[in-house]
């Protein structure tokens, strides 16, 4: 071995020799480096769990991102670091994090509620406005939107870890809001009662009607209401516009029928009934609150219809059966059970009244079962069509039920269809009649709600099966928090997903798993009504609606009652309709929501929302004559009146009140050709509105100001003669229409 080779292998052996030394080292430097990590993490969260605790620097308000951040990138450093370390120091180091990961889960909790807290607290907020404006329309959209994002985000508040903490920061916003609720819920439900009523009227459901009417003046009577002379008045009037109308006859025995009414009356005459069939009626009495009569007839026979006429209205009744009459043309959902009998009546008359006599075919659908055709007992089970001949009145009536008592059956429609040499030449058709099976005892799981009827008490899930519920007794939960009876109907809604355990007749459990938010429609704030105006007011031939609903939903539009087209809400609840508008005119716009791809309604359901749009420009109708007739316009104080809309027969429509600009100007010019600008608040002019226009008190002429003041020199200094007005500007109404000055009015006696 030479000297060259040997000092080769000692090298080799120095440096092996010194990469064993070293590695030792470099593991506790690594160590060393994951400790430091994990106890900055740990300090970071022990910050954070005094930043989201009330005992330490949380407000309730304030959201410590600081603190949360500085805490997630603290426990993030540390987790990177431990990815390459060993078995034994992942283990103990994973341990030491598990707190200040607690501490980010429960931070983000507290930033959660807050941010929860500042929605309830503006829509608080935004319905504190709208009680200032006493215009109950806006008090119950903002109303309804304040209560959806409560129930919403109640939920949020209802999370934050340690009780202190979370009642500091529910009693921020919480007891505000609901205190605020409970002052408008008696107003806004009248309020919204009696336009149900009123449009209930107006499509002739008159039971519905009647019902609202009462629940209205039930409120009325025990509360002492904000707005209860105004209510009043306007419930007063609707009751007022009832018409007596015979709404249902059932029978109650051989010699006994009940008719209803669809409103109270004071008094009858027994000569008021009268059947067909030979039945006779010996006596009539009237229930205490007026809408029941009670008849005694003759002995009724067995398997015979009978039809009653009262005031021009008719209905029937076929012996024996329990049977729910119903009516062509009422759209109503029928919302029944499986064991109930309904009947039907189609009339098909032809020209002069006279009753038809072509064959009518009667399309009965699958889930359907008939009982009766025209009195004669029948069995058929759907789905199938049957011919019929009417009667000698042209009424064709069956009786139906569902085809299986266990099974239920939604969304039946019959049709009856009156035939001309095989064609159809005329249909009527029944509302949706949806048949529930009752609920099964036993457990059901995730279940989607297809129907609520809070009034009666009950739910129907997806599959049809109804469940009753019990004010005591049963346990209620919305998203695994305990609720009252209340409570628990108030938040169900269609769409809802439910689970429970069911028991008819003992105590069951029922808990809303998963609420369905639902974007209520609306029209964006740009349509808002201003106070003392008879609608929105536009000058113009077309007007771009707009606003937000549910998200890929569908809005149909009607103009005056009369469809005129849909449009598709966007991924964002955002929709647009342009549409033309009647000139001099008042045109209602009314526009309901509903999912994608269903049917055009025929009538406006309860849920439409309506625009009163009133076209027109702002005109000028006269300018007051001066006093002083001395040529010169200082100081003079005239009223320029402002012309009400008219539509084409000379009918007032509007009467515009006018806002006066901070830069309002008026330009006058004589007969030598002398024109000068008046501007508010300059040389003494100043614009005031007052009722019906507006008054400009003339100011100073400055010559010094050029053309900013006298636009044009005329022939001799100064004004002189009559003034023509040129023109008005900064003179607008409350929707910022400006006003327009046709040629011809002059200033004169100045």
């Amino acid at each position: 071995m030479n000297n060259k080779q040997a000092k080769i292998i000692v090298s080799s052996v120095v440096a092996a020799s010194a990469f064993v030394a070293v590695a030792p080292n470099q593991q506790a430097d690594a160590a060393t480096n994951i400790e430091k990590l994990v106890s900055d993490a740990k300090k970071a969260g022990t910050v954070l769990k005094w930043a989201i605790s009330i005992e330490g620097s949380a407000d309730g308000v304030t959201q410590p991102w600081a603190q949360f951040n500085a805490a997630k990138k603290a426990v993030a450093k540390a987790e990177a670091a431990l990815s390459g370390a060993s078995y034994s120091d992942r283990l103990k180091f994973e341990s030491q994090l598990l707190e200040p990961k607690t501490q980010l889960q429960r931070a983000q909790g507290y930033l959660d509620a807050i941010t929860a807290s500042a929605k309830i607290d503006a829509k608080t907020k935004a319905l504190s406005e709208a009680v200032l404006t006493n215009n109950l329309d806006q008090v119950e959209a903002a109303y309804h939107a304040m209560t959806a994002e409560f129930r919403k985000q109640t939920i949020l508040l209802d999370r934050v870890y340690g009780q202190s903490t979370r009642d500091k920061i529910r009693n921020v916003v919480k007891g505000p809001a609901e205190q605020l609720i409970n002052y408008l819920k008696n107003d806004v439900t009248v309020h919204m009662y009696v336009k149900t009523a009123a449009e209930q009227l107006r499509v002739g459901k008159y039971v519905e009607a009647d019902k609202s009417i009462k629940d209205a003046q039930t409120i009325l009577n025990s509360n002492v209401l904000i707005w209860e002379s105004s209510l009043k008045k306007n419930l007063d009037a609707i009751n007022a516009s009832q018409p007596v109308q015979l709404v249902s006859i059932s029978r109650v025995d051989s010699t006994t029928v009940t008719v209803k009414l669809s409103r109270a009356v004071s008094s009858i005459q027994l000569s008021d009934f009268t059947f067909d069939n030979s039945l006779s009626v010996s006596r009539a009495v009237l229930s205490n609150d007026g809408t029941t009569v009670t008849l005694t007839t003759s002995v009724q026979t067995p398997g015979i219809k009978y039809t009653m006429k009262f005031k021009g209205n008719s209905a029937s009744f076929t012996v024996p059966a329990s049977v729910v009459p119903i009516q062509i043309g009422d759209q109503t959902v029928q919302h029944r059970e499986t064991t109930e009998v309904l009947s039907l009546v189609a009339n098909f008359t032809e020209s002069y009244n006279q009753p038809s006599r072509n064959t009518v075919r009667v399309d009965i659908p699958a889930g359907i079962k008939v009982v009766s055709i025209n009195g004669i007992e029948n069995n058929i089970a759907g789905a199938k069509s049957i011919n019929v001949t009417p009667e000698t009145n042209g009424n064709v009536t069956i009786a139906f039920t569902a085809k299986d008592v266990n099974v239920a059956s939604i969304d039946n429609v019959i049709t009856f269809n009156k035939m001309q040499s095989n064609t159809v030449v005329e249909t009527k058709s029944s509302a949706k009649l949806n048949f529930y099976a009752p609920g099964k005892t036993g457990s059901f799981s995730n279940k989607k709600i297809y129907y609520v009827d809070t009034y009666n008490n009950y739910f129907v899930i997806s599959d049809g099966l109804k469940y009753k519920m019990m004010n005591s007794a049963n346990v209620y939960r919305n998203e695994g928090i305990a609720v009252g009876f209340d409570s628990f109907k108030s938040a169900l809604d269609v769409e809802d997903t439910i689970s429970g355990s069911y028991n008819p007749t003992s105590n069951s459990t029922f808990e809303i798993t998963s609420n369905f938010y639902f974007v209520d429609l609306l029209l964006n704030s740009e349509f808002a009504y201003k106070s003392g105006t008879a609608g929105y007011r536009i000058d113009g031939s077309t007007i771009n609606l707009n606003g937000t609903a549910q998200p890929n939903y569908e809005i149909i539009f009607y103009k005056n009652s009369a469809y005129i087209g849909k449009t598709r809400v966007d991924a964002k609840g955002a929709w647009r309709f342009p549409t033309n508008v009647d000139q001099n005119a008042i045109s209602d716009y009314s526009f309901v929501q509903q999912v994608a791809g269903k049917a055009t309604p025929t009538t406006l359901g309860l849920g439409a929302k309506t625009l009163r749009v009133v076209e027109g420009p702002l005109n000028l109708l006269s300018v007051s004559g001066g006093t002083t007739h001395d040529n010169d316009l200082s100081n003079e104080s005239l009223v320029f009146t402002v012309a009400p809309l008219k539509n084409n027969t000379g009918l007032v429509l509007a009467q515009d009140q006018v806002v006066a600009l901070a830069g309002a100007s008026i330009v006058v010019q004589d007969n030598d050709g002398t024109i000068i600008r008046f501007t508010n608040n300059q040389d003494n002019t100043k614009f005031t509105p007052v009722n019906n226009g507006f008054q400009v008190k003339f100011g100073t002429i400055d010559p010094g100001k050029g053309n900013a003041v006298i636009i044009a020199q005329g022939k001799t200094d100064g004004l002189s003669g009559p003034l023509k007005v040129n023109s008005i500007d900064g003179i607008q109404n409350a929707y910022g229409l400006s006003m327009q000055v046709n040629s011809g009015f002059q200033i004169t006696g100045y």
